[in-house]
C-alpha cells in the first residue's frame, strides 16, 4: 500500500517554490493547483501555505530571535518547516503536543536530521507564548507582515485607513459567489444554499457563503449555476452598459470569470476575450465552457491593438488591468513577497499605455470600465485622473456611493472584513464629437 502523503512535507515543498527568498518565487495559487493531497490532508497543506505567507515577516522575526546563529541559505526547507510549526501553534486549534512532535520527524524526512533537536526546542518555546504577545513588541510593518516599502505606501495613500488595511490583509477572505442570473434569482440561490448564505450589498448577483464549501458541493456548479468571484470584482461588468447586440472587448481576459459574467448579463453581446498568451486563453475557454457561453478568443496585447484589432469599434470595453494586487493580499498573501517598489512605475506605465491604446477603439457614446485589484492610488484614481486630463472626449461616469472613500476619480473600495476585497473601478464614457465642455465626475450612485 502506498504511503499517504505528508501534508506538512507537501506544504514545505510548496513554500520552497513560492518563497525562495529573492522575491521571484512561483505563484502560490499555481503551485497548490498542481500538487496538494486530497481531503483533510490537502486542507492542512493549504492552511500552512497561506498562513506562513500571510504572517511570514513576524514569524521570521521571532524565529531569528531564537537562533544562536542564522540558518544557512541551503537550510531554507528547515526554516520553512519551523515557520509552519510556529504558525500551527499560534493560529490553529490542532493539539500542541501533536504539532511539536510532528516537526522533528519532518526535519528527518527533509534529510536534515541535524535540525530535529532544533525543531523540538523552538516549537516548545513557541508553545509557551502566543502571537498577540509576540507581535505587540514589533514595529507596525513587521507585526502587519508587510514589506517596509508597502507599509510606507499605504501610510502615504491612506493615512487614516492604513492600520485597517493591514489588519484586513491578515484576515481570511470570505467565500463569495456569483449567481448565474439566467438560471435563478439571487433569492432562489440563497434559499437553495441554505444556512450561511447571504446576499452581497453592492453587486446584484453576489452572495456570501459561510463557512466555505468545496465547489463540488455547490448545486450545479459544474454546469455554471455559480462562479467563485469576489463581490467587488463583479462590479465592473455590471457597469458596462452594453446595447442589444453590442460589441464588447474584455481586455486581459484570463482566467475568464468576467468574460463569462458579461455574457450572463448581456447574452446577445458579441464578446472578444483578449489576452497575451494562448495558454491563458485556454483557461478562458474552460471557464466559458463550464458556463455554457461563447466568446471569440484572440491572442493580443491590449497596449498594441495593431496586431489584433479588425477596425470595427467596440460599444463597451472592460480593461481589468495588470496591477500590484495589493487589494487582494488576504487571498494572495504571497504577492507581498513577490512585489517590489520598483515594480510599481512600470505597472503604472503599462496601465496608461493600455488606456491610451484602447480608447480609440471605443465607439462615441460607449463606455470603457477600467478596473484593478489594487489599493495603490498611483494605479487607480491618480491613473484615471491623468487619463481624463489628457483625453478631451473622456468623461468620468462612475456611480459611487456617498459612503465611498474620497478619491479624485472613479470608485475605490477598500477591503472589508466579511465583505469585498480592495478594488478600484472607473466608468469612462466617450463623448460624441459635438459634445464639448470639461470632464465631469459622476458621484451619484444612481447615475
Amino acid at each position: 500500500m502506498a504511503e499517504s502523503p505528508d501534508p506538512r512535507l507537501a506544504a514545505v515543498r510548496a513554500l520552497n517554490r513560492v518563497l525562495p527568498g529573492q522575491g521571484d518565487g512561483a505563484s502560490l495559487r499555481e503551485v497548490l493547483r498542481r500538487g496538494v493531497p486530497d481531503g483533510s490532508a490537502g486542507g492542512l497543506t493549504r492552511d500552512l501555505c497561506f498562513g506562513v505567507c500571510r504572517y511570514l515577516r513576524p514569524l521570521n522575526q521571532w524565529l531569528n530571535d531564537q537562533l544562536d546563529k542564522p540558518l544557512k541559505a541551503k537550510a531554507q526547507p528547515v526554516r520553512l518547516a519551523l515557520l509552519c510549526g510556529i504558525y500551527e501553534l499560534w493560529f490553529s486549534e490542532r493539539p500542541a503536543h501533536a504539532v511539536v512532535n510532528a516537526y522533528p520527524e519532518l526535519c528527518r524526512r527533509l534529510k536534515a536530521g541535524w535540525a530535529s533537536g532544533l525543531a523540538n526546542a523552538v516549537l516548545r518555546k513557541a508553545d509557551r507564548t502566543d502571537a498577540a504577545t509576540v507581535f505587540a513588541d514589533y514595529p507596525p510593518a513587521v507585526a502587519g507582515s508587510l514589506p517596509d516599502w508597502l507599509w510606507r505606501q499605504l501610510q502615504e495613500d491612506w493615512p487614516a485607513q492604513a492600520d485597517e488595511l493591514v489588519q484586513a490583509s491578515l484576515a481570511p477572505p470570505p467565500f463569495t459567489l456569483r449567481v448565474d442570473r439566467r438560471r435563478q434569482t439571487r433569492e432562489q440561490a440563497v434559499a437553495l444554499l441554505g444556512d450561511g448564505a447571504r446576499p452581497g450589498e453592492l453587486a446584484p448577483w453576489s452572495l456570501y457563503l459561510s463557512p466555505p464549501r468545496p465547489v463540488t458541493a455547490l448545486p450545479d456548479f459544474e454546469t455554471g449555476a455559480f462562479s467563485v468571484q469576489d463581490e467587488a470584482a463583479q462590479l465592473p461588468a455590471e457597469y458596462l452598459n452594453v446595447p442589444a447586440g453590442g460589441r464588447v472587448l474584455d481586455a486581459c481576459a484570463a482566467p475568464g470569470g468576467k468574460t463569462g459574467q458579461i455574457l450572463e448579463a448581456f447574452p446577445d453581446a458579441r464578446v472578444i476575450a483578449l489576452d497575451l498568451a494562448e495558454g491563458r486563453l485556454a483557461r478562458v475557454r474552460e471557464t466559458l465552457a463550464r458556463l455554457g457561453v461563447e466568446a471569440e478568443a484572440r491572442v493580443g496585447d491590449a497596449a498594441d491593438p495593431g496586431g489584433w484589432w479588425d477596425g470595427e469599434p467596440f460599444d463597451a470595453i472592460l480593461l481589468d488591468a495588470p496591477c500590484s494586487a495589493t487589494g487582494i493580499l488576504r487571498r494572495q498573501p504571497d504577492v507581498k513577497w513577490h512585489r517590489r517598489r520598483a515594480d510599481i512605475p512600470p505597472l503604472v506605465d503599462l496601465q496608461a499605455r493600455m488606456l491610451d491604446a484602447l480608447w480609440p477603439l471605443l465607439r462615441p457614446g460607449g463606455r470603457l470600465v477600467y478596473a484593478t485589484c489594487s489599493v495603490l492610488r498611483a494605479e487607480n484614481d491618480q491613473q484615471v485622473a491623468a487619463f481624463l486630463a489628457r483625453t478631451d472626449d473622456a468623461r468620468d461616469r462612475t456611480p459611487r456611493p456617498e459612503s465611498a472613500v474620497a478619491v479624485t476619480a472613479g470608485w475605490q473600495l477598500l477591503p472589508r472584513d466579511g465583505g469585498p476585497d480592495g478594488f478600484y473601478l472607473a466608468c469612462l464614457e466617450k463623448a460624441h464629437p459635438d459634445q464639448g465642455g470639461p470632464n465631469k465626475k459622476a458621484i451619484d450612485p444612481g447615475s
